[in-house]
């Protein structure tokens, strides 16, 4: 582990992840968390695990980025002290919680524009285990991140300014001032070679998920579409199991008629 970055979501991670990408860094993004580490994490969020389960985890890793690596962040660090720490924030908190709530769902009734979340993830558990760990995944980032848990995601105003502010400052008081870059992503590629001793790069600074728009790194959008995977290979296997339920029904039904 070379890089944490320890910026909450929207403060540029999906940018950061792909500009250490093309800096020669392999990276664990949050797509790649929710994918390869997920029952790992869910685990840590329990407490079943101390912060030496991050050298397992991340043998083979550079880097990390956004949730749910940003919210133990200084954990990480404890395991890999040598390691560089990148606090990426915003032009003002107005502007990254105006970009949070452009995101996220604002709406007691849903959770990423998805209605009566309790019914979809009581539906989640029966079809689709794979699915279902997904979003106990990012409801547990969730509760570390910012402070609270509740069937929906919705957005708690304060409790979430409250967490941008306390991430800053919690960042800036722990981590060795010789280790640290507070970094704004529209600084581009000069500070952030210079603090991690690489030479700048002859292409364009990468500037992603902009207004808001998700825009997957390729290493991302593979890990996004395995999940996919998991999820119809859940469905159909639970689907068949269903099937030969059903059937196994109706065949007893007809037997007891007929006999």
């Amino acid at each position: 582990m070379k890089v944490i970055c320890a910026g909450l979501p929207k403060t540029g991670t999906k940018t950061m992840a792909s500009a250490l990408r093309m800096l020669g860094y392999s990276v664990y993004d949050a797509p790649e968390h929710l994918l390869y580490q997920r029952e790992t994490w869910v685990e840590i969020f329990d407490g079943k695990h101390d912060n030496n389960i991050f050298k397992k985890m991340y043998k083979d890793i550079d880097a990390v980025v956004e949730l749910p690596a940003c919210a133990v962040w200084d954990q990480i660090l404890e395991a890999f002290p040598n390691s560089r720490v990148i606090l990426m924030k915003r032009d003002s908190e107005d502007q990254w919680y105006k970009s949070f709530c452009e995101t996220f769902s604002r709406s007691p009734e849903t959770t990423y524009g998805i209605p009566n979340f309790h019914i979809y993830l009581a539906i989640c558990r029966l079809m689709s285990p794979s699915l279902y760990g997904y979003w106990i995944m990012l409801m547990k980032c969730r509760k570390a991140c910012f402070g609270y848990f509740a069937n929906t995601l919705c957005i708690n105003e304060m409790l979430t300014r409250s967490a941008y502010r306390r991430q800053e400052a919690f960042v800036r008081s722990v981590c060795p001032q010789d280790q640290l870059l507070v970094y704004n992503v529209s600084e581009g590629w000069e500070p952030l070679c210079k603090f991690l001793n690489k030479p700048l790069p002859e292409v364009a600074f990468p500037h992603l998920n902009k207004n808001s728009i998700i825009v997957h790194s390729s290493i991302g959008l593979k890990s996004m579409e395995e999940l996919k995977k998991a999820v119809r290979d859940d469905v159909m296997q639970r689907a068949k199991i269903l099937g030969f339920c059903l059937l196994g029904i109706i065949f007893g039904v007809m037997w007891t008629m007929f006999t």
